[in-house]
């Protein structure tokens, strides 16, 4: 080997030492977590978020559709019910009309007052049809979930707590109360006179005739 081969030799080595890094020693207690574990896990809790808030949606909408569909169905049913009635009401109407125009035309206070005793079955005929009665109320128990009492009067001919007089007439949709009865109800019967309301020795003498004074 010549001694410029020789003098080259350890400055190749060295170079290749300098070109190469050493290793950096490992880090102890040092443990690094997978860089993308917490961006999925948080991806994926937003998407379960924006599921539920888009299913709560369609619930309030489905809900909000459903109540107003219900609240047309009730709006339907009520006005064809009173429709139903309407019609079983206008041959009364009609009869009504034709009785005052008879009359107008012949006064007639037996035949007028013999139409309106019909005109007022043929009403009480479509009342019934469609469930509607009058509530009994005379001669009867006072029913206060039926009645209305109005006045309390003794009475000796009625027991107390028992209608008097039926002063307007109620009526009911099958069990339901539609309008209760005005009634004047009993309060047993009249309280004896006492003592205090008999009248004095005084007020009889002043009341008969006059007593004739004595000197002796």
């Amino acid at each position: 080997m010549t001694p410029t081969e020789k003098s080259k030799a350890p400055r190749a080595k060295k170079h290749k030492q300098r070109d190469e890094p050493e290793a950096a020693p490992p880090e102890e207690g040092r443990q690094e977590a997978p860089p993308t574990e917490g961006a999925d896990t948080l991806d994926a809790r937003q998407r379960q978020c924006q599921e539920l808030r888009d299913s709560l949606q369609r619930l309030a909408a489905e809900f909000s559709n459903y109540q107003k569909r219900a609240e047309r169905r009730v709006q339907d049913g009520r006005q064809e019910a009173v429709g139903d009635l309407v019609l079983d009401l206008l041959p009364v109407i009609d009869n009504l009309e034709r009785a005052i125009a008879a009359a107008e035309a012949t006064p007639d206070l037996d035949a007028f007052l013999e139409g309106v005793r019909l005109l007022h079955g043929q009403l009480l005929a479509a009342f019934k049809k469609h469930g509607i009665t009058p509530i009994e109320a005379d001669q009867r128990a006072f029913d206060p979930e039926h009645h209305e009492a109005v006045a309390h009067v003794p009475s000796d001919e009625h027991p107390s707590g028992h209608v008097i007089e039926e002063m307007q007439k109620g009526y009911r949709l099958g069990d339901r109360t539609l309008r209760a009865s005005r009634v004047a109800v009993s309060s047993g019967k009249p309280e004896a006179e006492t003592d205090e309301d008999a009248p004095t020795d005084g007020a009889a003498a002043a009341g008969g005739e006059p007593r004739e004074d004595t000197d002796d």
